[in-house]
């Protein structure tokens, strides 16, 4: 399979998988990855090989800083030590915990390849764990510890996996202290790079005027600081969420309305598209790795089962006997109880970084190909099994859910708030007359009226319906305007170019009414 019919069956899961995961309350990776599996079942669908040096370094930095501009620093801030318990603290615990039961099960595989298979699978899959807490309406203190996790475990894993594969290349050994020391230095430098080239792109942004050139710009960011970071010997992963958290909290301050609107939208369809080649990628990559196993498949599998049983059973516990200490030593409000703590638990799913890890483990290791599929059957346990069950479980046992119709409407009638105190400074200064004050302060109700869902009194419903009637209006004139553009976009002369641009006013003014 060439990467041209990679693009097109990512492409089309995707037009399957997004609307089917909706109605089903599924996290969309999960029914991706279950695509990429039936695609490498069909007979004389070509083999691909996964390379891990094109996965981490081109998959991973822009689906990071999707992530991360999307990510508040202030609530990654106010869950430090959650995030940091369970991005660093229970990432090296899982990374040990692995390779004890490997080094029992497979005497063969000297303690630092275990070690680094280990840390390849210790770390939960950050597009994965977004998906699932946007999906399930889980408190928001949750939904931060879950995305900051998602966000920095693979910082902890990587440079954990690579301190292993070095140790084991000089047949050294791998302990806490030097893990330790690794992984501090590795941040330092990673964050340290991230910053610096942050202050250097948002100079550059705040320059560029072109919104189509300034979306360009941040095309290259991520692969930018990946590669920095790394080239250092810092992470590269810190390197792009240290960037992308900096420029994420300034686009506002730094870029017009239409450079982040383009941006926005430019950068949704490559996190999805790149989102479905990454797990699909998953799937494809099964039927090669169960083909080399053999008759030794079952015991090899049984393996995989017995790993994907300790992930889970140690992040279990982590989480419910640090959330106990927790919650009555240091004030964290993240797992709240037993409960939050199960479905914290129960959302540790793995994916693409597992997968590339593994595969890129050296050719001579021992039991290369034993780990590999250990590895593949850790994600397809830890993604597919709690991803279906994942919203039963939330139901089952009682967490309270989010209302994000809610937040959205409190949040518009502060905005509004602050509008209608600017126009009583202005009106006030003279600025703006009394008709003119008075037009402006329906048009900022009518914010909280489209936003509103279940209005409570007859006024902002009144003011719902004369909404609704003002937009399908305003509608048809726009769609009068864009037929006669189009009308003279067909005239041979009349300048194309000239009837586009005024094709895009137009669309600016229907998406802004």
């Amino acid at each position: 399979m060439d990467r041209i019919e990679l693009l097109i069956l990512a492409v089309g899961a995707l037009v399957v998988a997004l609307p089917l995961a909706s109605r089903l309350g599924l996290p969309y990776p999960v029914l991706l990855t279950m695509v990429g599996i039936a695609a490498a079942l069909i007979p004389n669908v070509p083999e691909i090989e996964l390379n891990p040096d094109f996965v981490l370094p081109f998959l991973l930095p822009p689906l990071l800083w999707a992530a991360a501009t999307r990510t508040s620093w202030a609530h990654i801030r106010a869950n430090l030590r959650p995030i940091l318990m369970l991005a660093v603290a229970l990432v090296a615990v899982s990374a040990f915990a692995v390779a004890a039961v490997l080094s029992s099960l497979l005497p063969q595989v000297p303690w630092a390849i275990a070690f680094a298979l280990g840390a390849a699978c210790a770390p939960p899959d950050p597009v994965a764990a977004t998906s699932v807490a946007g999906k399930l309406g889980l408190p928001h203190r949750m939904v931060a510890v879950i995305e900051g996790e998602g966000l920095g475990n693979d910082a902890t894993a990587l440079t954990l996996f690579n301190t292993a594969l070095a140790a084991a290349a000089v047949g050294g050994s791998i302990s806490f202290g030097s893990a330790g020391r690794e992984f501090l230095a590795a941040s330092v430098l990673g964050i340290g790079v991230g910053l610096l080239l942050a202050l250097v792109a948002g100079k550059i942004l705040d320059w560029l005027t072109d919104p189509v050139l300034a979306g360009a710009f941040t095309v290259v960011l991520p692969f930018a600081a990946y590669a920095a970071g790394e080239e250092i010997g810092g992470s590269g992963v810190l390197a792009v969420l240290a960037i992308g958290l900096v420029l994420g909290g300034a686009f506002y301050h730094i870029q017009d309305a239409e450079s982040r609107l383009v941006g926005s939208a430019f950068w949704a369809t490559l996190d999805l598209l790149l989102t479905s080649i990454a797990f699909i990628l998953i799937g494809l990559e099964m039927r090669p790795i169960i083909e080399d196993a053999g008759s030794d498949i079952w015991r090899q599998i049984m393996i995989g089962l017995a790993v994907a049983a300790v992930l889970i059973g140690v992040r279990m516990v982590w989480l419910v006997a640090s959330g106990l200490f927790a919650h009555r030593f240091l004030r964290s409000t993240v797992p709240g109880n037993w409960r939050e703590a199960i479905v914290l638990g129960w959302a540790g799913m793995r994916g693409v970084v597992t997968i590339a890890a593994a595969l890129s483990l050296p050719a001579a290791t021992p039991e290369r190909g034993t780990l590999i599929l250990i590895a593949f059957v850790v994600v397809m346990v830890t993604l597919i099994l709690p991803g279906i069950t994942l919203p039963w479980l939330v139901r089952s046992i009682g967490i309270a859910t989010a209302d994000p119709e809610r937040a959205t409407r409190e949040i518009a009638v502060r905005v509004v708030g602050a509008m209608n105190e600017r126009i009583t400074e202005l009106h006030a200064d003279g600025d703006l007359d009394d008709e003119h004050a008075e037009q402006w302060r329906q048009r900022v109700r009518r914010i909280v009226a489209q936003v509103s869902p279940n209005p409570e009194t007859e006024s902002l419903i009144e003011e719902r319906a004369r909404f609704r009637h003002m937009r399908a209006v305003n509608l048809e004139l726009h769609a009068a305007a864009q037929a006669e553009a189009l009308r003279l976009r067909g005239d041979e002369g009349i300048d194309p170019a000239a009837v586009d641009r005024i094709l895009r006013i137009i669309d600016r003014q229907i998406a802004n009414a």
